[in-house]
């Protein structure tokens, strides 16, 4: 190899990282209230254990950037948090209009398993599913392929608790705190 071939490759990677570091894969991250959408946000802010969070969030924040390692590898990631109450749903629909997030997660806990009226995760995933698979926006207009995230996951947090309390032998994609999810969900 070259000194020229060697110099191009390491000028190739320092523009790749560059690039990786200046551009943010935009997430969207949803969910019923008091789910823990602030608290994921913190925590992929900061490294360590999080403080207590005790301001709710209310109508949408700024969406701020993130870097975060997979595998080893170095991401830059940027996410929006956003109230969980049904009347800043149609605020999710602003931010994936605007953000045009690539990918999604929903996030639920265990509250429909401890009481079957609450319904708050079952009528939110349904507002977002709907929103995310209809070809046009809530005004009407029609959307572009830009417009549809290419992945959508639910995030059961607050394992800790739900965990000990509704025990299963099958594997944690099977557990029963998904059952309700089906509608929307399918693999490619």
């Amino acid at each position: 190899m070259s000194l020229m071939t060697g110099f191009a490759i390491i000028v190739t990677e320092a523009i790749v990282g560059f690039y990786k570091k200046v551009h943010a894969i935009n997430f969207g991250i949803y969910g019923a209230t008091m789910v823990g959408k602030t608290t994921l946000s913190y925590q992929l802010r900061t490294r360590g254990e999080v403080p207590q969070i005790n301001d709710r969030t209310v109508g949408t924040s700024r969406a701020t950037r993130k870097n975060i390692k997979i595998d080893g590898n170095s991401h830059t990631i940027r996410s929006a948090d956003i109230g969980g109450e049904a009347i800043f749903w149609r605020e999710w629909e602003k931010d994936m209009r605007k953000r045009k997030p690539k990918y999604v997660i929903f996030m639920i806990d265990h509250r429909h398993l401890d009481n079957n009226s609450n319904l708050d995760h079952q009528v939110a995933w349904k507002f977002l599913v709907d929103t995310i698979i209809s070809n046009t926006w809530s005004d009407g207009k029609k959307k572009k392929e830009a417009d549809y995230p290419l992945a959508v996951g639910i995030w059961a947090n607050k394992y800790d608790i739900w965990g000990k309390i509704h025990e299963s032998d099958k594997p944690i994609e099977k557990h029963e705190i998904f059952e309700p999810f089906g509608y929307g969900m399918r693999k490619h």
